[in-house]
């Protein structure tokens, strides 16, 4: 017995000897350094660029770049007061809307910005995005014809799907189009509005459809004669959009709030089902959930 425990020690002796070992030669640097790329660090060769803070504070605030160039000189005018905008901050937001005003009558910033759209419609969303808002926001008569081409661009029928099935084309587009839209209802010319609710009747997309009935009403003095009007083009079952709301620049949260649970006291159709796994007695007749006790977020 005394022998059989003494070679059993002895071959356990010898098992955590080579497990050692192993892991001696391990930890143990290969020859000539490191390899791999955690072990060779950064392989930039530009160094760091300042923070998000430090450029900020660099920054001449309420300065926007003038909107006063004529010819060849508006392309760059307009490129770099995209630029400005899409940095700027909350608090510089009137003072773009001013610059904007102000070349509301140059016909080559308005061309400048139009031309900007177009080429970053192919190769950088956010700034053609952002570019259809502040052509929008500066109301220009000359602007109106662009929109609506903008806004009648053919919708992709195919794409690339998402896992939901969504088609990436067509979601890109429409966003694109529900701002060009937004800029037709801020005209408010008869024409302008025309087209608004054509697009609430025959565009493909729901998202510039809801756009089309959110801006003509937000656009219309009368808001009730506005609502008689968009129900003559609302398809049928989209007659909630009317009731849609939005959250205005510098609302607080408790305000918005509350108009959120107003709609979705009206529209409880809208409401999001429970998440699997949550949804407790739900399936019983006296537990479901009650069209004014919306779900907490």
């Amino acid at each position: 017995m005394s022998q059989i425990t003494k070679q059993s020690g002895q071959q356990l002796l010898l098992v955590l000897v080579g497990f050692a070992l192993l892991m001696f030669v391990t930890a143990c640097p290969r020859k000539g350094g490191p390899t791999g790329p955690a072990a060779q660090g950064p392989q930039s060769k530009e160094p760091a660029g300042p923070s998000p803070s430090t450029i900020i504070a660099a920054r001449t605030l309420h300065n926007p770049p003038a909107l006063t160039a004529k010819g060849d000189d508006a392309s760059r005018a307009v490129a770099d007061f995209i630029d400005w905008a899409g940095a700027s901050l909350p608090e510089e937001h009137e003072d773009g809307r001013k610059a904007l005003a102000a070349a509301r009558d140059n016909q080559d910033i308005v061309k400048a910005f139009t031309a900007e759209i177009t080429k970053a419609q192919r190769s950088d969303h956010s700034r053609a995005l952002l570019a259809l808002s502040l052509l929008g926001e500066m109301r220009s008569p000359a602007s109106e014809d662009f929109f609506r081409e903008f806004v009648n661009q053919p919708f992709p029928e195919g794409g690339t799907r998402t896992e939901e099935g969504e088609i990436v084309e067509q979601t890109a587009l429409a966003t694109l189009q529900a701002k060009a839209i937004d800029g037709l209802a801020y005209l408010h010319s008869g024409r302008a509005d025309e087209e608004v609710l054509k697009q609430v009747q025959r565009h493909p997309s729901i998202i510039v459809r809801s756009e089309a009935i959110s801006a003509y009403l937000w656009n219309q003095n009368d808001k009730e004669a506005a609502r008689r009007t968009l129900l003559q083009y609302i398809r049928k079952g989209e007659e909630r959009y009317l009731d849609q709301i939005t959250r205005e620049e510098g609302e607080r949260a408790a305000s918005f709030n509350s108009k959120l649970e107003a709609y979705l006291k009206a529209h409880p159709e809208v409401v999001p089902p429970a998440p699997e796994g949550q949804r407790g007695d739900y399936g019983k007749p006296d537990q479901a959930p009650k069209p004014d006790a919306p779900p907490k977020y």
